[in-house]
């Protein structure tokens, strides 16, 4: 009977130990993920999943040569403190990771196993810009996919499509109520989750509520009465982003005429954020900000080498006309060929506003290279690699993220 036993604890512990080793090799294996990106402690690694065409198009190129009956399930990029570097899962459940350079570095026989790593933010850097908190008050999109703004912020002067009327009430992921009257309650959200900082879920806004639409045209009051409708409003208004994304920079400095007939002028990035201070100090102000003509557009020529082009515009009217035309534009296409889409960018071709972050806050530094990527959820995020710093982030219009 003792033998038995031991017999029997003995096929026990060797099992246990098949087991442990199992699940050693599945983990080293993904564990060897992180080690690709050299020199980085996994915990400090992110992702953003991509739209697909955003892929490195070195990347994008060796699987068309190598796999050639085979698409791209889904893609990403992984980005440490000092380098970045690209995954790719194949519709043949093959992943495949590439180095900063887009160049193949391994493959899997499973697909890239993202949930060991962080995602990655977008917004304002430390700060939470309007347009962050209506997106975390309107709840609507799932848990991993609360990043992308749906309400207006006025304080930056995008289009953001719409914001909710207050007062309106939001229901916490611990089930209990904030009711907003006044934009300083924003703060009790704000407050709310800085007191639970592990927790990721949104709040959802309680039904029914009134939102404003908002364009250079008119305003209109809606009710939304279920969560289908609000779906609708946050998808027509990423239409209504990329229909109205710019073609065109303007030229530094320009001036703005505030509600209150103030002017602010921007001489540099960090000017924008006195617009926002205005809005901030004038919470009930419900009008728009003008800008003053003329102004110099600056337009980036698609053929390399070539200089920008420069173009005065002189009243609200010649530019309605320029940013149609844009619309346009976009209309027949991105504008690029889509091998230039997520493309090494040198110093030469980044945007100026980027280049002066960089020159005010690292001016001992110097800036490598670039990418521009479009996630999934639409968003532009420019990866700067500095010599000594490493790897910063901006927002599509230059924000610094942390």
């Amino acid at each position: 009977m003792v033998i038995i036993n031991k017999i029997k604890f003995m096929k026990i512990q060797n099992t246990s130990l098949f087991l442990l080793f199992l699940i050693f090799t599945i983990s080293c294996e993904q564990l060897g993920d992180s080690l690709r990106l050299p020199g980085e402690d996994p915990k400090d690694i992110i992702y953003y999943e991509l739209n697909n065409d955003y892929l490195a198009p070195e990347s994008r190129e060796f699987i068309e040569q190598n796999f050639p009956s085979q698409s791209v399930n889904t893609s990403y990029i992984l980005i440490g403190k000092n380098t970045y570097g690209f995954e790719a899962d194949l519709t043949n459940d093959k992943s495949l990771s590439f180095d900063e350079d887009g160049a193949y570095k391994f493959d899997r026989d499973h697909p890239f196993i993202k949930d060991i790593y962080k995602k990655g933010k977008f917004g304002r850097g430390k700060g939470e810009g309007k347009g962050d908190k209506e997106d975390r008050e309107g709840g609507e999109k799932d848990d991993e996919d609360k990043e992308k703004g749906e309400g207006t912020d006025k304080g930056r002067g995008d289009e953001r499509c719409f914001e909710f009327v207050m007062p309106y009430t939001v229901m916490m992921p611990d089930s209990s109520l904030i009711t907003l009257t006044e934009e300083k309650d924003r703060e009790k959200i704000k407050t709310w989750y800085e007191n639970n900082p592990k927790v990721e879920k949104r709040p959802q806004v309680q039904l029914p509520v009134d939102i404003i639409f908002e364009s250079e045209e008119k305003e209109e009051n809606v009710t939304i009465s279920t969560r289908e409708e609000l779906k609708e409003v946050v998808e027509s208004c990423r239409e209504f982003d990329k229909e109205n994304e710019s073609c065109f920079k303007i030229n530094l400095p320009y001036s703005v005429e505030m509600p209150d007939s103030s002017i602010i002028t921007i001489n540099n990035v960090d000017d924008r954020k006195k617009i926002e201070d205005w809005y901030e100090n004038n919470p009930k102000n419900e009008t728009r900000h003008k800008l003053i003509y003329p102004v110099q557009l600056v337009f980036e020529s698609e053929k390399e080498g070539e200089e920008p082009k420069i173009v005065i515009v002189n009243n609200s009217d010649e530019m309605k006309e320029i940013q149609s035309e844009c619309k346009e534009g976009k209309k027949k296409g991105r504008g690029k060929d889509k091998k230039e889409w997520c493309k090494k960018l040198d110093v030469s071709e980044i945007d100026d506003c980027i280049k002066e972050y960089v020159n005010n806050n690292y001016p001992d530094d110097k800036i490598v290279h670039s990418r521009s990527i479009l996630t999934k959820e639409d968003v532009t995020i420019h990866v700067v690699k500095l010599q000594k710093a490493g790897i910063l982030k901006f927002g599509e219009d230059c924000e610094f993220i942390d």
